[in-house]
């Protein structure tokens, strides 16, 4: 009797995971992909509506790298504001790393601007920055929050020339 409990279990199994998973819509009826990994304070892997994983640079923000002050912090930071797991994103142009650019939306929160506001990232001086992203990194700035509590926090750019061995 449990032989056959044991084959129902493998063949449920094996149904489930090959049969791919519905893609999700927000009320709008805007995709929702699935966050698969957060690899640092500024870059996820998602899981598109097409079940393709997608890794997405968060656009126009810049947070601390994981082996430097602050790093480990804006990881978690964003690993929790994720933690329903489902995100719309908005974005199509890619970076040099073939990385897509994009805001990370969970309901109708812009968690790009969430990190800024946070202290967990710079805004991203590479381009014409979003005026509510530069508002967020000035309130930030001056309630001293996450990495403006440092009065010498460094950006990511600068810190990774101070500290090649860690790229």
């Amino acid at each position: 009797m449990r032989g056959w409990y044991v084959l129902i279990a493998t063949v449920v199994s094996v149904i489930v995971a090959a049969v791919p998973m519905c893609p999700l819509h927000d009320p709008q009826g805007r995709p929702l992909w699935r966050v698969d990994f957060v690899h640092d304070g500024d870059t996820v892997t998602c899981i598109d509506e097409a079940n393709h994983p997608q890794k997405i640079r968060l656009v126009g923000i810049d947070s601390p790298e994981l082996n430097q002050p602050f790093g480990r912090e804006a990881s978690n930071a964003l690993r929790q504001k994720l933690v329903g797991g489902r995100v719309r994103v908005d974005g199509n142009a890619r970076d040099q790393h073939g990385r897509l650019l994009g805001t990370l939306w969970v309901d109708e929160r812009n968690i790009n601007r969430e990190l800024v506001n946070d202290g967990w990232a710079w805004v991203f001086g590479g381009f014409n920055p979003e005026p509510d992203l530069l508002d967020a990194e000035t309130a930030a700035r001056k309630a001293r929050r996450g990495l403006w509590s440092d009065p010498h926090a460094q950006t990511p750019s600068d810190w990774r020339r101070d500290h090649p061995s860690h790229r």
